[in-house]
């Protein structure tokens, strides 16, 4: 996003400037350096749909796939999305090359094979496409960051000797039809709403970095979060997907259950970090080092109930 300020954008979307609109926009749906105003931000990326800005339209497929300011309509997701490639808009081109041009069978999710009961964990092969794995990790490439870890003590997150890989994470507003697609085939795989999920992390690990062993779930023993699981809940579940194999070691490994798992390209592991309703701590599990070659992981927590915007 640029760096003007609401009320320049306030005025240059008064005045029918697209480009405006859709910035504005943007920042409204999820109040990022503006108010938090959905109704008022689907209005102005309608605004500047309706005059074929493409970015528009690629964000209107967004918003249709994610049901936000209407019921959820994958059709009208690839409607947006074709008419931004008519429009000759080589990005809205490229994911319908990786999606394909209609939504049939894009929820067709291959055959789980489950490793445990307790905790439940899941592999599935062939989970996501080569070529969405491909994509993703490009979008993610330039924005990556030193990984954070929760502070038990302080709040927030801050970087940790327990966590050594870089990372990012897409917000709603960075998401596109690729991605929107990889959150509803997680939904479909696990049974767990889209609307629980966190967004996206994308985790990237050089040679000898590492996410020494963990837990996912937030620690009801621990004080500071407390007001956490009251209010946003507990992490219920883990979805990995494993977007490139062209590297040595680096498994997920699960120390207490002496087992480990490292996929191929588009391959997937799901485990559960509640079992009987209590945290399992047999999912303490770990991102082991790599040897050579780099390791691109797409990373998702999924709640226990529905997330706001962000």
């Amino acid at each position: 996003m640029s760096g003007a300020d609401v009320p320049s954008l306030q005025r240059r979307s008064l005045a029918g400037d697209a480009r405006a609109q859709v910035e504005l926009g943007k920042r409204l749906l999820v109040g990022r350096n503006a108010p938090f105003a959905p109704q008022d931000a689907i209005n102005l990326i309608e605004a500047a749909a309706k005059q074929n800005n493409t970015e528009a339209l690629q964000f209107s497929a967004v918003l249709a796939a994610a049901g936000i300011g209407r019921p959820q309509d994958w059709n009208a997701a690839f409607d947006f999305m074709r008419c931004a490639a008519d429009q000759g808009d080589a990005n809205a081109k490229a994911q319908l090359t990786i999606v394909g041009d209609r939504f049939a069978d894009q929820l067709k999710i291959p055959d789980a094979t489950q490793h445990f009961d307790a905790p439940r964990v899941l592999t599935l092969e062939g989970f996501l496409a080569p070529g969405a794995c491909a994509w993703i990790m490009d979008r993610a490439r330039p924005s990556l960051d030193a990984a954070r870890v929760k502070n038990a003590e302080q709040g927030g997150a801050n970087v940790h000797a327990l966590r050594t890989n870089t990372g990012m994470g897409f917000s709603l507003i960075d998401t596109d039809l690729v991605i929107q697609l990889t959150h509803a085939r997680i939904a479909a795989a696990i049974g767990q709403p889209v609307s629980h999920q966190e967004p996206t992390n994308i985790l990237h690990y050089t040679p000898g970095q590492e996410y020494r062993p963990h837990f996912d779930f937030i620690d009801p023993g621990v004080a500071h979060f407390a007001r956490e699981l009251q209010t946003v809940g507990q992490r219920t579940t883990t979805f990995l997907i494993y977007l490139n194999d062209d590297y040595d070691g680096g498994a997920t490994t699960f120390p207490r259950l002496d087992w480990s798992f490292k996929g191929k390209v588009g391959d997937a592991l799901a485990f559960w970090n509640i079992t009987d309703g209590r945290p399992d701590p047999l999912t303490l599990h770990a991102g082991t080092p790599t040897s050579s070659g780099i390791k691109w992981l797409f990373s998702k927590w999924v709640r226990d109930r529905p997330l706001p915007l962000v």
